[in-house]
């Protein structure tokens, strides 16, 4: 009874739906971080994770086309506008969407099967013969996934425009325990492919966990194979520049699995697993805050409301840089330490470790820009704009490529720029640090397509006014500059005192760090008067301390003390 009214919490503010968007999505990427590590320390980073995630990239990009592009950006708006106008309707879009996608969704996993082993030898091109077939019986079964997810993401939009979001918010953690479950109970007696099958299990607790509160709703499943719906011909019409643009970011990924399979043993491994670490702030931070505040920004942008609708865009701005700035400068300060922690044991070596390290670092200083990405390109598309953010995504996809081979070149030349990219990132000694190359090119193509997209977005909305969100960031990058030196002061300090050679000395210097840059942080933040600060001390902290000590203390109640 309690769950179920759990899951059925309607959310009424951006900023309460966001941390609990940010709460479940923290849980999630811990549960991908404990993933990883189970992966990294049965596996290391090799032949076998290489031809997992190779594998992996084809129903992720037919699930990220097919459903993130047509559906998670353009059916929240079109619903909403039905919605408001009459229930019913709304009802029978959702009946439509779900039906037609659904046949749509099991059309091209049934060809994409047929066709897995031409996929992969796109994917993965430097692949001999015995690791492609491989990766094509895994991706065969993984294909089963974008029809469960599909369907899951259809309901988590209804549940998003209901504000029903603590099940939207739960489903990416029962995905990540389904892998899990997979990694831990099905390896040992199906082999690699238990992986596989690890997959389809989360993508069917995705689906599992938000079907209850979409009774809720008044919603009733019924099959509708309209295929002249308005609605269904809006959104596909208004999908299409954002379809194409996640088919070129996603075709982006495709050709750095590609270009990382020529590389040595491993490359793969060390690519995708620093970038599943560098998401994990963007996707507790941003895409949280994305989620919560696209339904309001349509909302205010369909009732006309310019003022409301600028005002919850730069409160977002702000509270997500508040967040990830610091974030990004405590990764790139602590990788190594953060790295061995997390997946340093088992078959992953000291030079798995330093690599993905490294890897990790010049992700980092990309990360502002990879979390405003999204809220800029969901803020045109709740001005049922499309075209403007695709042009310049798939743009950006372009240069992340060039980028991607001219800085290869440059690493494989072993010249200057290796030499200094080695040095920077304390990898010199390493013989192979080209796979290097990739993510150095993904941040510098990641702030290009973000400046793109602020300056056109602040061209195309005239009465758009940056002057606060400057001024929020300079005293922000203050409080950051305190804390990298309290984070970088401790480090030090630290390591004169434990043993930085075992799993113990690196885990409590790394703690220590954290806690005396947080401490910092939050003190300079407080000195300096920053909103942001005191926004999320109000929706959180006190909230917290509140419950704390009403369990504790006692309080006072008609006169009497009771607990």
């Amino acid at each position: 009874m309690i769950f179920r009214n759990i899951l059925n919490k309607e959310f009424k503010v951006v900023l309460s739906a966001a941390l609990t968007i940010s709460f479940f999505s923290l849980v999630a990427k811990l549960l991908g971080l404990v993933r990883n590590r189970i992966f990294a320390g049965e596996f290391g980073a090799g032949d076998t994770l290489d031809i997992y995630f190779a594998a992996f990239r084809i129903p992720d990009f037919l699930y990220n086309i097919l459903i993130v592009g047509i559906l998670s950006s353009v059916f929240i708006p079109v619903f909403s506008e039905y919605l408001a106008r009459d229930e019913q309707s709304a009802w029978k879009l959702a009946n439509t969407v779900l039906s037609v996608f659904l046949l749509i969704f099991m059309a091209f996993c049934l060809v994409a099967i047929v066709f897995a082993p031409q996929l992969i030898t796109l994917v993965a091109v430097g692949f001999g013969d015995e690791k492609k077939q491989a990766a094509v019986e895994l991706t065969r079964i993984m294909f089963l996934s974008p029809i469960l997810l599909g369907i899951s993401n259809i309901i988590g939009n209804i549940l998003q425009v209901r504000k029903l979001f603590f099940s939207f918010a739960l489903a990416p953690v029962m995905y990540n325990i389904g892998i899990i479950l997979g990694a831990l109970f099905f390896i040992k007696p199906l082999g690699v492919a238990g992986l596989a099958w690890g997959v389809v299990l989360g993508a069917l607790l995705h689906l599992l966990i938000q079907i209850p509160p979409l009774f809720k709703t008044g919603f009733v499943f019924r099959f509708l194979f309209d295929f002249t719906h308005a609605g269904l011909r809006k959104i596909v019409l208004l999908s299409l520049p954002r379809t194409v643009g996640l088919a070129a970011y996603q075709l982006n990924f495709i050709i750095i699995t590609s270009i990382a399979s020529t590389m040595s043993s491993g490359s793969i491994s060390v690519f995708n697993f620093a970038n599943d670490l560098q998401f994990v702030p963007i996707g507790i931070v941003a895409l949280s805050f994305v989620s919560a505040v696209f339904p309001m920004l349509s909302a205010a942008y369909a009732n006309k409301d310019t003022g409301g609708f600028l005002r919850e865009l730069y409160l977002t701005v702000n509270q997500i840089l508040f967040l990830v700035i610091p974030i990004s400068l405590f990764l790139i300060l602590e990788r190594a330490q953060i790295v061995r922690v997390i997946l340093g044991y088992g078959q992953f070596s000291w030079e798995d470790t330093r690599l993905t390290a490294a890897a990790l670092g010049a992700f980092a200083v990309s990360i502002f820009a990879q979390s405003l990405i999204p809220l800029f390109t969901r803020a045109f598309y709740a001005i049922h704009n499309t075209k403007t953010p695709v042009f310049i995504n798939v743009a950006s996809v372009f240069i992340n490529i060039l980028f991607s081979f001219y800085f290869l070149n440059l690493m494989r030349a072993h010249g200057a720029f290796a030499h200094y990219v080695g040095t920077l990132l304390k990898v010199s000694d390493i013989a192979d640090i080209s796979v290097l190359a990739l993510p150095l090119a993904f941040s510098v193509s990641s702030i290009i397509n973000f400046l793109w997209l602020y300056l056109a977005f602040s061209w195309r909305m005239e009465s758009y006014d940056s002057d606060t969100i400057i001024r929020s960031l300079f005293k922000t990058n203050i409080a950051v500059f305190v804390m990298a030196v309290a984070v970088y002061a401790t480090l030090h300090a630290v390591a004169a005192l434990v043993d930085m050679q075992t799993f113990t000395g690196i885990f409590a210097q790394g703690i220590a760090a954290f806690l005396a840059g947080l401490l910092a942080y939050c003190a300079s933040s407080w000195a300096l008067k920053i909103p942001e600060f005191f926004t999320f001390w109000q929706a959180f902290f006190l909230p917290v301390r509140k419950l704390f000590l009403s369990r504790v203390f006692p309080i006072q109640v008609n006169g009497s003390d009771k607990l």
